[in-house]
């Protein structure tokens, strides 16, 4: 079996415990930050994912009442994809990238949500990854495994780039998620003479500080947009359901592959995200994804703005 047969049949393996639909806007939200840059954030698609996959040792009874309040039908989690687009006069800046169309049916929206704003993705100057899971990266690539976006310059954590790119990431992976090392290293492959490696603290472009958000990956990064005004985070998977990663932040995530770390991480971003009252985008949080935090109590409530 070639590369191209693996990845394909194990994304049809995955696909049995989650699938994805197409019912968001492809185009959710756009704003124009006070230095003049727009902010724009658009969907990739939707995937429902089994409670069971992401939540077993959690109290029953708490996790039913939020999954019923969220309108789950308590078996499955729907979460959006939300790509946020950076345009700042000199530069098109991509966080993440999409599935594309070989991780789950339904998924791999993105082009076709640029192009109805207008947005040629080719025209895409900088992708900036906060992690090399299948619906962050995949979506470089075409159905002829070219890049979307050749022109681009792409950047990625030290610490996320040296574990996908080992062969210690393939001996990581549970059973049945071989495909998430074998994507990711494909990709690699695809922008190794065209990608930047960056700690975390660092400028990564002007104004885009790069945010230690460990634990859901090796190598995971959040970025701070200081575009005047309150800045805002763009957290990729570092909190991802609306109430869970606020009021329970300390829950283990089954899809975080350092469980407590990752939880360590969340309090540690929800007091600088309250503490300086910043705005935030997830990556999988109700489309657009948009909103802020607060405290409540010892936990924290999340505030959704709508497109």
């Amino acid at each position: 079996m070639d590369r191209r047969q693996f990845i394909h049949y194990s994304a049809a393996s995955l696909a049995l415990t989650a699938t994805a639909t197409t019912s968001l806007p492809v185009s959710a939200h756009q704003t124009t930050l006070p230095n003049g840059w727009r902010l724009s954030t658009f969907s990739d698609g939707e995937m429902r994912l089994p409670v069971s996959m992401l939540f077993q040792n959690v109290p029953t009874d708490e996790l039913d009442a939020i999954l019923a309040a969220s309108g789950s039908n308590g078996t499955e989690m729907r979460r959006p994809l939300n790509v946020v687009l950076l345009e700042t006069g000199d530069k098109t800046i991509l966080f993440d990238a999409g599935s594309g169309t070989n991780f789950l049916s339904g998924l791999g929206e993105l082009p076709t949500a640029l192009d109805e704003a207008g947005l040629d993705i080719s025209a895409i100057t900088d992708v900036v990854f906060t992690h090399a899971h299948p619906d962050h990266i995949w979506g470089i690539m075409d159905d002829f495994d070219d890049l979307l976006m050749p022109d681009a310059q792409f950047y990625i954590s030290e610490a996320e780039w040296a574990f996908w790119d080992s062969d210690a990431a393939l001996a990581a992976m549970p059973a049945g998620r071989e495909n998430f090392a074998v994507g990711a290293k494909s990709r690699f492959d695809l922008i190794r003479d065209n990608v930047s490696l960056f700690a975390f603290g660092d400028e990564v472009l002007p104004a885009i500080e790069a945010v230690n958000s460990v634990g859901h990956t090796p190598g995971h990064a959040a970025f701070t947009i200081h575009g005047g005004g309150a800045p805002i985070m763009v957290l990729g998977d570092a909190l991802t359901h609306p109430v869970i990663s606020f009021a329970h932040h300390e829950w283990v995530n089954e899809s975080d592959m350092d469980g407590a770390l990752a939880a360590q991480t969340r309090q540690r971003l929800l007091d600088q995200i309250t503490a300086d009252d910043m705005l935030i985008s997830g990556y999988h949080l109700p489309a657009p994804g948009l909103g802020k935090a607060e405290k409540s109590g010892s936990a924290y409530r999340y505030n959704a703005i709508n497109a």
